[in-house]
């Protein structure tokens, strides 16, 4: 050791104390870089592995595979959507209620006018007229919200009820 030293403190040799620092520095840094490495690998290893040893190849396509079938299904569901938002066109779906008194003798608002239609206006009125003595009930086609047959004050206020957006309620003023 102590030839090392006396050589190093000799004139000349200040080459060699430079090299010898650099080698140190080389050093470390190659330790540093083997530890990084080793965490490196070690995660790839364990992404590769997974929990249940699958490797990453088999996860990925599993995944692709799932992810098809979601498509598909999304596409199954969207034809069947587009299927029902037709279907809701003809649907009677529209309603208007329209409660009164045909009869003065006749209280409580038994009798009634009942709008509903589609969306094209296609449908009918209903009519329950209630006496004392007796109770009837009509109905009237609906075509494009027109009736061909002349409609009462309360038939007209129902079909107009039936196309307001307010919410409805079976129980009319």
């Amino acid at each position: 050791m102590q030839d090392l030293l006396r050589s190093l403190t000799q004139p000349g040799h200040e080459i060699s104390v430079i090299l010898l620092i650099a080698l140190i520095l080389v050093a470390l840094i190659a330790i540093r870089n083997a530890l990084l490495i080793r965490k490196i690998q070690s995660r790839w290893s364990q992404l590769l592995q997974g929990a249940r040893g699958e490797n990453l190849e088999t996860v990925l396509y599993d995944h692709l595979r799932e992810k098809m079938r979601l498509e598909s299904d999304l596409e199954s569901v969207r034809k069947r959507v587009d299927q029902l938002e037709d279907l809701m066109t003809t649907s009677k779906r529209h309603l208007g209620l329209v409660k009164y008194d045909a009869f003065e003798d006749v209280g409580g608002n038994q009798s009634f006018a009942m709008a509903v239609y589609d969306d094209r206006g296609d449908g009918a009125v209903l009519t329950g007229i209630v006496g004392r003595m007796e109770s009837r009930v009509y109905c009237k086609p609906l075509v494009n919200g027109r009736s061909e047959r002349d409609l009462s004050q309360e038939e007209q206020r129902a079909i107009r009820e039936a196309r307001s957006a307010a919410p409805k309620s079976i129980v009319s003023p």
